[in-house]
């Protein structure tokens, strides 16, 4: 089994959330912007977060298919019931995996792969390498 999510998913997922909401309302607090506006910020960046990056999975490859995990559950999906892989462009892109049915998480989860260091143009490769063993082992 081949891990291809980031060893950051787990920060991103739930350490940086957790250090938003303390942080900005410990640190920025009402006293340098007013309330209104402090409120609006902190719950608007909080939500934001936590749904955005709440989301993330850990993904794995292995010969049968997809091993998938929030940190709680885990899912084995085999490559027939993978429908598609799509990968956003840049840095730290996000990739969107597509099932054909429910899989307990949805039907489509999200997640960050390795980190690469040229081509932020493009789509992340780990989403064409998926497109490929896909279609190799769709059966």
């Amino acid at each position: 089994m081949r891990v291809i999510s980031s060893a950051l998913t787990f920060f991103y997922k739930f350490v940086f959330p957790l250090g938003w909401i303390a942080g900005f309302g410990l640190l920025a607090g009402p006293r340098d912007f007013p309330w209104p506006v402090f409120a609006v910020i902190w719950v608007f960046g909080s939500v934001a977060f936590c749904w955005g990056l709440g989301r993330l999975k850990r993904v794995a490859v292995d010969a049968d298919g997809l091993v998938i995990s929030n940190y709680v559950r885990e899912v084995r999906i085999p490559w027939r019931g993978v429908f598609d892989a799509r990968g956003g462009m840049g840095y730290q892109p996000l990739i969107t995996v597509t099932f054909y049915n429910d899989i307990g998480f949805g039907t489509s989860i999200t997640f960050m792969p390795k980190i690469r260091r040229l081509g932020t143009f493009q789509e992340h490769p780990v989403a064409q390498e998926l497109r490929d063993l896909i279609r190799e082992n769709r059966g």
